[in-house]
């Protein structure tokens, strides 16, 4: 929310003149019009293009929503929108706070894959918040880990490699992962078999089959 200009820090310091696209973890429907209305007023030009079709609206299905009323929307549709609004911004940074969240397993990585198509077409950075250890896994090329005690304390870590970040979170919720071989998808080991015994005893709570390039 800081970096959103929605909350100041604690010495009132200016975070610099960043152009950012802000998605929140609770969005509000309170827009009158039509899906296609709110999304060719934030992508003006953009929207009528044949790469907005293919990257943005058809991943997301959002050409299917594209004549219901904001307002009527189930959760999930209204998160698909939200995350869409949020690409289609032209924006130094994007931040999305928990863009998986009412989205279904399918939805989530179509979520991620679009995440990362449309930063990596930009060239612009983007900061997710996201507990979901699949989701974040498609998403991100580093992540940072926080830590303490909730309504306490709080400590964030500094940015590390996806596969230190995944090992540090997943010890300290002493559950192991494993990347399924024909999907690729990371599995939850059960707990006690011999894989997450295995895989507990050196150190790797994060998947092993498929080593990340960044150390």
């Amino acid at each position: 929310k800081i970096l959103a200009g929605l909350e100041e820090t604690d010495d009132k310091q200016k975070l610099g003149t960043l152009t950012v696209s802000y998605k929140p973890q609770y969005i509000a429907a309170d827009y009158a019009g039509t899906v296609q209305e709110l999304l060719m007023g934030i992508a003006t030009e953009t929207f009528t293009s044949s790469w907005y079709k293919t990257e943005i609206l058809q991943p997301l299905k959002i050409n299917l929503l594209l004549d219901r009323c904001v307002m009527e929307l189930s959760g999930g549709e209204l998160q698909k929108v939200a995350i869409a609004a949020c690409l289609s911004r032209k924006a130094d940074l994007l931040l999305l706070d928990e863009p998986s969240a009412y989205l279904d397993v399918e939805e989530r990585l179509n979520m991620a894959r679009t995440l990362r198509r449309v930063v990596e077409a930009n060239n612009v950075p983007a900061f997710v918040v996201e507990h979901d250890v699949v989701a974040q896994d498609f998403i991100a090329d580093r992540i940072m880990v926080f830590s303490g005690e909730p309504g306490v304390k709080g400590i964030a870590n500094a940015p590390t490699s996806l596969r230190k970040g995944m090992n540090a979170f997943l010890k300290e919720m002493n559950v192991t992962f494993r990347r399924d071989p024909v999907t690729r998808r990371p599995r939850v080991n059960k707990e006690g078999s011999k894989l997450d015994t295995i895989q507990k005893q050196i150190g790797e709570y994060y998947y092993t089959r498929l080593k990340q390039k960044q150390e």
